[in-house]
């Protein structure tokens, strides 16, 4: 049997991990297909708060550390919520990440790109379960912080083919019209399985979207791109109109850049 799993279920928070925790101030990491805004402090108690994402793929994961974060097995799964200041928390699951020196490390996806909204207007935020509260934090300055990461996101797609006009006050990026995980049907994710041996894939691609909405270019975005994954993962999309198309302050239609990834993972079936 194949599942398809959280596209944000591989990112962890080891790598920034360590440079953030000391300095108390919000940092932008920046890596290939990748940012993340982080912040880590050491008083009153050590705690790491992180949101990353692939520009692009318009979803986002919140990364919380600290001594309430309770210890969960390695694929320990719940419902969580996190919820800025006093308004309606926002529902999202959460799962083990790993280990940091300010506790365990919970991971909460997926988020929406209206979440940023609600983060840079929040003075702090809260993550929760059912069985309490797993992390508070307050969160100075948040609007600049934001405001970083988007411009790191924007930069990214800019590199990518993006018209830089719809990241100005009032433009507006390209919004996909259909979920990205529908993009490809059951039958071309199973030949994009087919081509790996290991017990899953996470295939990450990039794509231009032209000013009608349609998809234009689409390209493997990893150093180990494989031409048959790239055809598999790109060939059926070319063409199809799966965005409303990105527009300058003006409203007028601009070429867009976007992203969508294939994570499966192989599982025997039940004897």
């Amino acid at each position: 049997m194949i599942r398809t799993i959280l596209p944000a279920a591989l990112l962890v928070a080891t790598p920034f991990a360590a440079a953030a925790q000391s300095t108390g101030k919000w940092e932008v990491k920046v890596s290939p297909a990748e940012c993340s805004l982080v912040r880590g402090v050491t008083a009153p108690a050590p705690a790491l708060l992180a949101v990353r994402t692939v520009p692009g793929i318009d979803a986002f994961v919140v990364l919380v550390s600290g001594k309430d974060v309770p210890e969960r097995s390695k694929d320990a799964r719940f419902t969580a919520e996190l919820r800025f200041d006093d308004a309606k928390p926002i529902e999202a699951t959460a799962m083990p990440a790993g280990k940091l020196a300010a506790g365990p490390v919970l991971q909460l996806a997926p988020f929406a790109p209206t979440m940023l909204d609600s983060f840079a207007a929040a003075r702090s935020v809260q993550a929760s379960s059912d069985s309490g509260s797993l992390a508070r934090f307050d969160i100075p300055r948040a609007r600049e912080a934001v405001a970083a990461l988007r411009q790191c996101i924007a930069d990214q797609l800019v590199e990518w083919g993006a018209d830089p006009s719809q990241f100005d006050p009032g433009g507006t990026p390209p919004v996909a019209l259909k979920e990205r995980d529908r993009w490809l049907s059951n039958s071309q994710q199973l030949s994009l399985a087919a081509t790996s041996t290991s017990m899953g894939i996470d295939y990450l691609y990039r794509v231009t979207v032209a000013t009608d909405g349609r998809i234009e270019s689409c390209k493997r975005e990893d150093a180990k791109a494989d031409a048959q994954v790239e055809k598999l993962g790109c060939e059926p999309l070319i063409g199809q109109k799966l965005f409303t198309p990105a527009k300058n302050p003006a409203g007028v239609p601009v070429k867009g850049a976007a992203a969508f990834r294939v994570m499966l993972v192989k599982r025997g079936e039940p004897r």
